[in-house]
């Protein structure tokens, strides 16, 4: 997966838009953002590709098996991918030449289409929706969609029409650097996590979460000095009186990667009531409530309880472990310790959930940290997350996979839904709902209308059937 504010900063300054198709019935793979956007296209048997390059540096396409190629693609042109057409049906891996971070997958399927896959019960057809550029983060409040908008440094409205349509988007708070997280406060105040250029030396940037006062308005502060690098400040939640932040680590690895861990900053969720001020980590009423965490980028609580479900992005560079972790923790009881960086997540620093079913006492861990709730997948970048409302499926976690671009297999770029028991509140195994984009978050209108933030096509609706 990407940490966020890494991942996106080749793709600052644009607003993505979906491809359009060649003349022909050849598939179009598309390079924007030094990334292919998306990652995995769909070709009938006996039809080609074209490559189309819409950023301004030269990009290609090179099968990883050696059966197509394109040549080099300026920037703002297209060219052919050749051999595509003679590929028989299957899954073929591709690269940049030049940018060895970008993978794409071509699925080369039949002329007949074949039954689609089944997705989550409830689910229907997602229609195109109002567009955001670049949102990172989306809540429902009071008959309207609120989205971040990470290119505009801006909070923008949206309201929500008979059957779940989206309205025509206008601002409603701007002058942030880079938001990544909204959420409502039981008066309407509407808190923005966002993060500027820090003072303390090492490190270049800090969290801060803003107050917009109900209705608009001037933002105020509400704590500042959040210590940030390889990852950020990003979504939150308001529950009983109290808002609760997500703050990601600042390495890879508790070493690597980015400046020293501020322990128990990074890594961690932080809990403040939410008509404070002006506060810094030394305040008084800024408690951690979880720790231990790598990249956490939201936190959701469940339904009727005081369960903070929290999607973790794991270490990437230990593979093949490193996995998307769901973390659970109760705010009415001492912070769990999930083990990051020390304990990596394993006995004796082995990053591996799969194969250990408790906690090792050995050094370095040290027998008290916490298990996940449910395992995501390895770098699928679990980000934003939502609880489905009554009486539409209340008792599942919806989670966006925004997915990777490395290595040679492309994962994630879905969203998945993750059953939770009502009495025991275990997690069951993932569905996919559907699959394709790059969805950053979820939220859900009243009428149980599911909304997605795309970070490259915008805001997406599906609806309950």
């Amino acid at each position: 997966m990407v940490p966020l504010l890494a991942g996106l900063a080749g793709l600052v300054g644009f607003v993505a838009l979906p491809a359009a198709r060649a003349q022909s019935t050849d598939a179009t793979i598309t390079a924007l953002g030094l990334n292919y956007v998306p990652p995995v296209v769909v070709v009938h048997t006996g039809d080609g590709a074209v490559l189309d390059n819409k950023d301004p540096v030269t990009h290609d396409v090179q099968s990883r098996d050696g059966l197509f190629h394109s040549g080099s693609v300026s920037g703002g042109t297209s060219g052919p991918v050749l051999g595509v057409d003679k590929l028989p049906p299957g899954e073929y891996a591709y690269y940049c030449s030049f940018h060895s971070w970008m993978n794409g997958v071509l699925v080369i399927e039949d002329q007949v289409p074949t039954p689609p896959t089944p997705v989550a019960p409830g689910v229907g057809t997602i229609p195109a929706a109002g567009a955001v550029a670049a949102p990172t983060s989306i809540t429902v409040h009071d008959g309207s969609l609120y989205a971040a908008s990470y290119v505009q440094g801006a909070v923008e409205q949206l309201p929500i029409l008979a059957g779940g349509a989206l309205g025509p988007a206008t601002t409603y708070a701007s002058g942030f650097t880079n938001p990544l997280g909204i959420a409502f406060g039981s008066d309407g105040t509407l808190f923005v996590s966002d993060s500027h250029t820090s003072t303390t030396p090492g490190r270049l940037t800090d969290g801060r979460v803003w107050a917009v006062p109900p209705g608009g308005g001037t933002p105020t502060v509400v704590i500042d000095g959040l210590p940030n690098g390889r990852h950020n400040t990003n979504g939150m939640a308001v529950f009983n009186g109290r808002l609760y932040i997500t703050n990601g680590s600042s390495t890879d690895d508790g070493v690597s990667g980015g400046p020293p861990e501020v322990p128990p900053w990074t890594g961690s969720v932080l809990s403040v009531p939410e008509g404070d001020r002006n506060l810094t980590l030394t305040s008084p009423d800024v408690t951690v409530v979880l720790k231990g965490g790598r990249n956490l980028y939201d936190i959701v609580f469940r339904p009727g309880t005081s369960e903070a479900w929290v999607p973790m992005n794991g270490p990437d560079m230990f593979d093949p472990y490193g996995e998307d972790l769901l973390l659970k923790a109760d705010v009415t009881q001492p912070a769990p310790d999930f083990g990051f960086p020390e304990c990596l997540y394993g006995p004796g620093g082995v990053n591996d959930w799969i194969s250990n079913t408790v906690v090792s006492s050995t050094n370095p861990c040290t027998g008290a940290q916490k298990l996940p709730e449910q395992i995501m997948g390895l770098h699928v970048s679990a980000d934003g997350a939502a609880f489905g409302v009554a009486p539409f499926d209340p008792n599942s976690l919806y989670v966006a996979l925004f997915g990777n671009f490395f290595g040679s297999k492309v994962v994630g770029h879905q969203v998945v839904r993750v059953p939770i028991d009502p009495v025991t509140g275990k997690a069951g195994p993932l569905q996919t709902v559907f699959a394709g984009g790059l969805p950053l978050d979820i939220a859900f209108g009243p009428d149980g209308t599911m909304y997605v933030a795309d970070f490259a096509a915008g805001i997406e609706v599906v609806k309950h059937l």
